[in-house]
């Protein structure tokens, strides 16, 4: 199980988010570096700008140091979800066609593929959350209810209600999945390249918005669940075409 914030605009929040994984007994939090964190310090200090924020960090996250000091940071989302075999996104938004589960439900979920490798939760930025296209690379959505009036949740606390759901859906008794191996999200994800690559050689994707269907298409094998296996049936099936059209992803090769 892992955490993973994307581009946390302040320090407080990954302590106190660091905290909250220490209390519900989650040891791995991820962090996607916000732009900021290649500049200078915002102490003005000698170290580099992400070191400094991990050491105003410690503030709040107290007697979670470890989960702190562990924390893994990554250029960009995709590299942040490598090794993952499932992952939902946050969002008060409703998303067209991605299942929406409520904080109760993911627990559950998350209970249900302990089994496999990791599972991650998704946090956006504070300010504007998730894009759609970051909560592309998310087989889920999940949102927390609030009341009208103010619907706008601090980053810590929807950490602290998400992380309570997966102990609880972890301690319910709930059916694990079988043990076969779920597919690693870069396999998935190296599969889309070359299909994104191939439907469009053969004209089955609008060249003005080839992703409106791949979408559609994304949310259908998210559902079928693949297994490790047969995520790479579907890669080699599709570095075959490559090899007869001659069409393959642009940008080099990618995992298979």
């Amino acid at each position: 199980m892992i955490f993973v914030l994307h581009r946390p605009s302040s320090a407080e929040n990954i302590g106190a988010v660091a905290r909250v994984l220490a209390n519900f007994e989650i040891p791995r939090m991820r962090v996607v570096a916000p732009p900021s964190w290649s500049g200078v310090p915002r102490s003005g200090g000698g170290q580099n700008a992400k070191e400094d924020v991990f050491r105003r960090a410690q503030r709040t996250a107290r007697r979670a140091r470890p989960i702190l000091d562990a924390a893994e940071v990554f250029p960009d989302l995709a590299s942040a979800l490598v090794g993952t075999v499932w992952a939902c996104g946050t969002t008060s938004r409703d998303v067209e066609g991605r299942p929406r589960l409520s904080p109760r439900e993911l627990g559950g979920e998350v209970a249900r593929r302990a089994a496999g490798r990791p599972v991650a939760i998704v946090l956006g930025e504070e300010k504007r959350g998730l894009s759609d296209a970051e909560l592309t690379a998310c087989a889920a959505v999940c949102t927390i209810p609030t009341g009208a009036t103010y619907d706008s949740m601090n980053l810590a606390q929807a950490a602290a209600v998400l992380a309570y759901e997966v102990a609880l859906g972890r301690g319910a008794g709930i059916p694990r999945a079988p043990p076969a191996e779920q597919a690693r999200h870069e396999t998935v994800e190296a599969f889309w390249r070359r299909a994104r690559s191939l439907l469009s050689a053969v004209g089955y994707l609008n060249p003005q918005n080839p992703d409106a269907i791949l979408a559609e298409w994304r949310v259908l094998l998210a559902r079928a669940e693949p297994t490790q296996r047969e995520a790479e049936l579907l890669a080699a099936a599709a570095r075959s075409l490559e090899r007869v059209l001659g069409a393959g992803p642009k940008g080099g090769k990618g995992p298979a």
